[in-house]
């Protein structure tokens, strides 16, 4: 009989975890001159030390794109990391490699060109933490701060580690050693740098010093050689390397295989690259990149501070902004609607270049019992309600005839209509005010939807809304999973189990008891085998009706 896998420990995911108390230090923003000053000097001295002739002959005396390749050495270096790999899969960010990479390029590069003051650094600052939150990395702590979620603090804390790594690397290979004091001092004022963007982005701690960094180094890549990720996550991680290496090889402006071969550690390219295997089609598309870049399609935002602005500015981009930084203030109980209005305005910002229309901007007014969503009935319209002058309240009638129940009562700003649209089912429940009201609101049609709903961020957003309307969450209904799984030895249940935490979120499941899913689905197609493995569940019978409930729900509304 095949014994179905034990659930592993959980790992608290924090840097206690690698490092003494006395080596972690919370990250104290640095004041504006202190902060320039570091950021001048180590560009200088970066500069200085990549401009060697090897580089001045390479790239014909643009030698800075050695030290790019190198920065972005660090950022495959961190897909070792399972719940980073898991994290960007499943919000499928390497499908868009220009967009995604050249908003982490704006980011890093910003950060040592740009006054943490300026215009230009705070707009890409913003538009990251966005991404971030949307994908779920990363919770609001207000209307412009962003703290990494529990769990997740030593992952994140090694992105900014595998980057100085990296960087340190080059500066090696380009004839400064390692251990030498200017060495050292560099790495210093590098690794300065990269926690406090670091903490711009969410983390709350660091290691103190550099040779704290190093003793946090040294034990989280241990913690990787002996929990590698699973051939499952490998092969994700993997599939993301090669959409964005032609990408980042174009920006070092290098062929895909020297880029690997100098500018990745050789841990992480035989990771990454097996056997150094280059397709003839990533160098295909490495030289697409470098004609566009060449022909400056592809320039970076922080040269151009007042692109996004004209966005920022349309009328309805700004009433969301405004709306989701309400969102936070008004939602003290982790609710899921700040999530759901930045996914509508990540979509916005991310298709603005497609000539859409703005969102429409409707003033509705209801009077006292009128509905503005009515129970039973389809809808062809979501909303984000801006503003109202009374409260709203759900009302649901749960018998045919039976006399409604209020359920909740809700504030502005909040998003309305999401599931029905997504689930393409009536309404579940009536949405009114008990007394007159105006609401300002903004209109999604079924032709918006019909884009946004493809967004990943919007979909997960909606799934963990789901969750709480349940009055349930995933971590109860994953050891109910596991019971169900552990009691059977059924291997679909088993597989169920890791589809659904990674699907809701989870990104430190290992997706090694997946079955019946091919090594490199997407996203959908994952969505589609747990959806199939529960229907299979169900007709098998076992299951407790709660959890079987529950799935179905979900299951539903994430696809």
């Amino acid at each position: 009989m095949t014994t179905a896998p034990s659930a592993a420990p959980r790992r608290l995911g924090t840097l206690g975890e690698y490092l003494s108390a006395d080596d972690i230090a919370t990250i104290v923003p640095l004041a504006g001159p202190a902060w320039d000053e570091i950021r001048r000097s180590a560009s200088r001295s970066l500069a200085w030390r990549f401009c060697t002739l090897r580089n001045l002959f390479a790239h014909r005396g643009r030698f800075v794109n050695d030290a790019l390749g190198f920065a972005w050495g660090g950022i495959y270096r961190s897909l070792l990391v399972s719940s980073i790999v898991t994290t960007s899969f499943r919000n499928e960010g390497h499908f868009r490699a220009g967009q995604r990479i050249g908003g982490t390029s704006d980011f890093f590069t910003g950060g040592f060109l740009l006054p943490e003051t300026s215009a230009a650094f705070r707009d890409i600052l913003g538009v990251v933490n966005l991404r971030h939150h949307v994908a779920g990395v990363v919770r609001l702590a207000g209307q412009d701060e962003v703290r990494v979620i529990d769990g997740y603090e030593a992952d994140y804390a090694y992105v900014a580690t595998a980057f100085i790594e990296s960087i340190r690397r080059g500066l090696r290979l380009c004839g400064l050693p390692p251990e030498s004091p200017v060495s050292r001092r560099i790495a210093g004022q590098v690794a300065t740098i990269l926690y406090q963007l670091a903490g711009y982005t969410g983390l709350t701690r660091g290691p103190r010093d550099l040779a704290a960094h190093d003793r946090f180094r040294d034990a989280f890549d241990r913690q990787l050689r002996e929990n590698p990720p699973s051939p499952r996550v490998r092969r994700m991680a993997q599939e993301i390397a090669r959409r964005i290496a032609p990408r980042t090889a174009a920006g070092a402006n290098v062929t895909v295989r020297e880029h690997v071969g100098r500018h990745l550690d050789p841990e992480t390219a035989d990771f990454l690259f097996p056997s150094g295997d280059i397709a003839p089609e990533l160098e295909r598309q490495r030289d697409e990149w470098l004609q566009r870049i060449r022909a400056g399609s592809m320039s970076p935002s922080i040269r151009r501070p007042t692109a996004r602005q004209e966005i920022w500015n349309r009328p309805d981009v700004a009433a969301l902004r405004q709306a989701y930084r309400g969102a936070v203030t008004v939602n003290t109980d982790d609710v899921i609607d700040d999530r759901l209005i930045g996914a509508i305005l990540l979509h916005e910002i991310d298709h603005a270049s497609e000539s859409l229309r703005p969102l429409e901007r409707r003033s509705v007014d209801l009077a006292a019992g009128e509905p503005l969503i009515r129970q039973g009935e389809r809808l062809n319209e979501m909303y984000v309600v801006l503003s109202t002058s009374a409260p709203l309240v759900i009302v649901r009638a749960t018998e045919p005839g039976g006399a409604p129940q209020q359920v909740a009562t809700l504030s502005a700003p909040t998003v309305l209509g999401e599931i029905s649209m997504w689930r393409g089912q009536p309404a579940v429940a009536t949405v009114l005010s008990q007394s007159s009201t105006r609401l300002e609101l903004l209109v999604i049609d079924r032709a918006r939807f019909e884009s946004l709903k493809d967004e990943s961020g919007f979909r997960a957003a909606t799934a963990a809304e789901v969750q709480r309307r349940l009055a349930l969450n995933s971590a109860l209904v994953g050891t109910l999973l596991d019971d169900a799984a552990a009691r059977t030895s059924d291997r679909r249940l088993a597989s169920i189990t890791q589809l659904f935490r990674y699907l809701t979120g989870d990104s430190h499941v290992s997706l090694d008891a997946v079955i019946d899913l091919p090594d490199d689905a997407t996203p959908a197609e994952c969505v589609e085998a747990l959806r199939t493995q529960v229907d299979e569940a169900v007709r098998a019978g076992g299951l407790p009706a709660d959890l079987e409930q529950y799935l179905r729900n979900v299951v539903a509304t994430i696809g």
